[in-house]
């Protein structure tokens, strides 16, 4: 996927010192949605360690939350995933999309993913991406809130947190919002290295092999600040009670827009999201190459029970700064 910046346009309120170090740090690939891990992992852990492979979780149903949990509750959660997948592929087609019949989602060893039901010959169609199906300034500009990202744009905000507020906004509307098919599969939480306190941070620097995660971590964390301060100072100053935001909103909307968002055509550095590009799990050098235009069609043959990865093009630093998931590289802190 192509580069993203996110906060490419800095507001006039910024000195050019800040806008000259965001723009350097905060180069970042086309990110996979929703992945979780555990951050804090015993560095005695010897799972996947010196695999040199990087598997992690897609996008927890109902809501988002972590799955696995024994007997009736587990039993709710996958059928609460069901229904959320299936009015997902519902909205989808509706608008135009086309997904494989032959797709599902379930739960095996307490991770969510995308399985094939029954066998897919190479070459046949998985998905096909509407090109009205894109979460992006342009879709804020359209909407019903449109005046009040128009102002926002008038105003130098940074095109990155338009996409956030716009995100954010259209979560809060619930079953009136149209994009509420894809966001209920989207997580309501993330556990990665924007939730680690400073000390942690610390320990992270001084773990092996980390010092790039590290780096990551802290470029990401003074963007989120850049859009925080900004949204403070000139959006709640004026804003409608419909966008009177808390900082955990605006976390969930950075969160969400660096994990699941893409880099706009042309590399421009803005991102927009686009429904089920970012949803099944990431897996280094998976036959399919994710991507978030046109087609994807079996690079392989697939057989019933297998399960649907692409490669993101993701480096470990950032499977484990976004994702919170450890990596052969570095390990993450100790509990």
């Amino acid at each position: 996927p192509a580069a993203a910046m996110l906060g490419r346009r800095i507001s006039h309120h910024h000195n050019s010192m800040a806008r000259k170090d965001l723009l350097r740090g905060l180069i970042l690939v086309a990110l996979l949605c929703a992945v979780s891990g555990q951050f804090f992992v015993n560095l005695g852990d010897k799972k996947k360690e010196g695999s040199g492979e990087v598997d992690t979780r897609a996008a927890g149903g109902a809501g988002g939350s972590d799955v696995g949990a024994a007997g009736g509750a587990a039993t709710d959660q996958a059928t609460q995933l069901l229904e959320d997948w299936t009015a997902f592929i519902k909205w989808f087609r509706s608008n135009g999309g086309i997904i494989s019949s032959k797709l599902t989602v379930k739960v095996r060893n307490g991770r969510q993913g995308v399985y094939f039901k029954e066998r897919m010959r190479r070459g046949e169609t998985i998905v096909s991406f509407p090109r009205n199906l894109r979460l992006d300034e342009k879709t804020a500009m359209k909407g019903k809130a449109g005046h009040i990202f128009q102002r926002l744009k008038n105003e130098d905000a940074f095109p990155d947190l338009i996409v956030i507020l716009h995100l954010v906004h259209e979560r809060s509307l619930g079953k009136d919002s149209f994009w509420n098919p894809y966001f209920k599969l989207l997580r309501t939480n993330y556990n990665n290295i924007m939730g680690l306190t400073e000390p942690q941070m610390k320990t992270l620097l001084r773990r092996p092999g980390c010092e790039n995660t590290y780096n990551l971590g802290v470029m990401m964390r003074r963007t989120f600040n850049n859009f925080y301060e900004f949204y403070k100072k000139n959006v709640e100053t004026w804003a409608p009670p419909e966008f009177l935001f808390s900082r955990d909103d605006l976390m969930w909307g950075f969160n969400t827009l660096v994990t699941c968002g893409w880099g706009q055509q042309g590399g421009n550095g803005d991102k927009l999201m686009v429904p089920f590009s970012d949803i099944p799990n990431h897996r280094r050098e998976s036959a399919q190459k994710a991507s978030n235009r046109g087609f994807i069609s079996a690079a392989k043959e697939y057989q019933a029970g297998e399960e649907l990865t692409f490669d993101y093009g993701l480096l470990n630093d950032a499977v484990l700064a976004y994702y919170g998931q450890p990596t052969p590289d570095c390990r993450g802190l100790k509990r």
